[in-house]
């Protein structure tokens, strides 16, 4: 398994779920945390504890450079990616290498839901053309491929970058697989697994996700159905939201709050500005 296969792990202040990964994975594995809060007490635990783990230190780069930064380090044929709240189980790796070393060549072969276990599949891994079914949370790849294109689109910094990376997969000819008898458990799916350390942490980082959500939204669909038709689909989005913040202002401020950080975001992506926003509780490196 050494030899086969690399963890690569991206995290945000998410140093204690990262620690319950590492006392339960095999220490036969190496193992990458890029921790994009710059948690120098994670980092000096991890190092002494934890021999077969490499920690990088980062400033908040975002969810897809931080893999395409750990995959720099890879030596690997294949290496394997969690979120810190994704569970897999004790024969998860050994069934995706082996599914893995049965197809050659593929985008990506995920894991299926634990909670289909007990549903009735004869495949052992089925292609999945569409992005449905498919998750950001547990994602096995063939190391030379993810290189050669080029992982996943730096310009993502939140949300949809790994509907970006299957579409390109798909679009380069590169089948996109669920082992449906291997399993993972994503249990905070679609939220975030960062510990803050008060509410208004937390409360802001609700209102940048508003913004990248929106940001990651109409990029993604910019770039591959093209900018006026993307445009066109979100001018009635525009005109709600407007709505819903001017009704808001005066019913519920930190709704409208909300509603503005998303408008902020959509119209950053439409004029062509990067995915700048940031936690203001971010560390600066």
């Amino acid at each position: 398994m050494k030899k086969l296969i690399t963890i690569i792990i991206p995290s945000y202040k998410s140093g204690k779920l990262v620690i319950s990964h590492l006392k339960k994975i095999s220490k036969k594995i190496n193992i990458i945390v890029i921790e994009n809060s710059k948690d120098e007490r994670l980092k000096k635990q991890i190092e002494k504890n934890y021999k077969n783990t490499k920690i990088y230190l980062q400033k908040n780069i975002g969810y897809g450079r931080a893999i395409n930064f750990g995959a720099n380090y890879v030596k690997t044929k294949y290496f394997f990616v969690m979120n810190p709240d994704t569970i897999i189980y004790k024969n998860t790796l050994r069934n995706l290498i082996n599914v893995a070393e049965k197809i050659k060549v593929f985008g990506s072969i995920c894991p299926d839901h634990i909670e289909n276990k007990n549903k009735k599949k004869v495949k052992i891994v089925e292609k999945n053309k569409s992005l449905f079914g498919l998750t950001g949370g547990a994602m096995l790849f063939k190391t030379k491929i993810f290189k050669k294109l080029n992982g996943f689109d730096d310009n993502i910094f939140l949300y949809y970058e790994d509907n970006d990376y299957f579409r390109k997969c798909i679009l380069n000819g590169y089948d996109l697989y669920i082992a449906n008898k291997c399993f993972h458990y994503h249990k905070k799916r679609n939220s975030s697994s960062a510990i803050y350390k008060n509410i208004e942490e937390k409360n802001y980082f609700k209102l940048i996700s508003g913004w990248h959500g929106q940001w990651s939204k109409f990029y993604y669909h910019k770039k591959y159905d093209g900018y006026f038709p993307t445009l066109i689909k979100n001018v009635p989005k525009i005109i709600l939201m407007l709505l819903q913040l001017n009704i808001n202002l005066f019913f519920n401020f930190s709704k409208a709050k909300y509603i503005y950080f998303k408008i902020e975001g959509l119209i950053s992506s439409i004029i062509g500005l990067p995915s700048f926003k940031r936690s203001k509780f971010d560390r600066k490196i």
